[in-house]
């Protein structure tokens, strides 16, 4: 959501940016080091082992189409090599298509990625929590959601700041070289809103 990049009329006619960035990029291969990579592995040797038992008992057996029987295992070996290491090459390449966006009521994420453009929007006056995840590269964590997903193995319609964790999603800005920065603004911005929501009701 950057200025030219189709997201025009957007904002509200008052609203103001205070902020815009993107994630870090790059591959995070120490996000492989993980209960879900290690399950991978298991699940990609396990089908390795399938597929090389199937082959060596057919290869005196009948001809075709039964040599074709070990086959049925690569769909197994994929989903073992995406658990093992390729969910953090795609979570690289869903990061590089994803900008975000604070303005003075509202944090969007807007991605561009699978030939799909989606846009969330996250009211600040509502966000009920506000973390922050120290670092460079840092994140901003400002809500949470229920996911039925593995870590980072949700659908693509969900969004790539979701962090999921057993079934919780942390809803924020991940990645992003001025995490303390965007935190402080995000927390006085709330604190200004509710304030004014406060004496609106008095």
């Amino acid at each position: 959501m950057t200025q030219g990049s189709g997201w025009d009329g957007i904002l509200q006619q008052d609203e103001t940016i205070l902020w815009q960035g993107q994630p870090e990029r790059g591959i995070v291969w120490r996000d492989a080091l993980s209960p879900l990579g290690l399950f991978g592995v298991v699940f990609t040797g396990f089908s390795l082992f399938w597929m090389g038992a199937a082959a060596s008992m057919l290869r005196d057996g009948p001809g075709f189409p039964f040599t074709l029987f070990p086959l049925f295992g690569l769909p197994f070996l994929m989903v073992g090599l995406f658990m093992m290491g390729g969910h953090v090459v795609l979570d690289a390449y869903v990061r590089a298509t994803t900008w975000y966006t604070l303005t003075d009521r509202t944090a969007f994420v807007a991605r561009e990625a699978f030939g799909k453009r989606t846009l969330e929007s996250y009211p600040i006056a509502e966000m009920d929590r506000l973390e922050l995840a120290d670092g460079v590269p840092g994140d901003v964590i400002f809500g949470m959601a229920h996911s039925a997903y593995p870590k980072r193995v949700a659908k693509q319609r969900r969004s790539r700041n979701r962090m999921v964790t057993g079934s919780t999603v942390q809803l924020g800005f991940r990645r992003i070289a001025e995490a303390r920065k965007v935190w402080r603004l995000l927390r006085d911005r709330r604190a200004a809103l509710r304030q004014r929501d406060r004496d609106g009701t008095q």
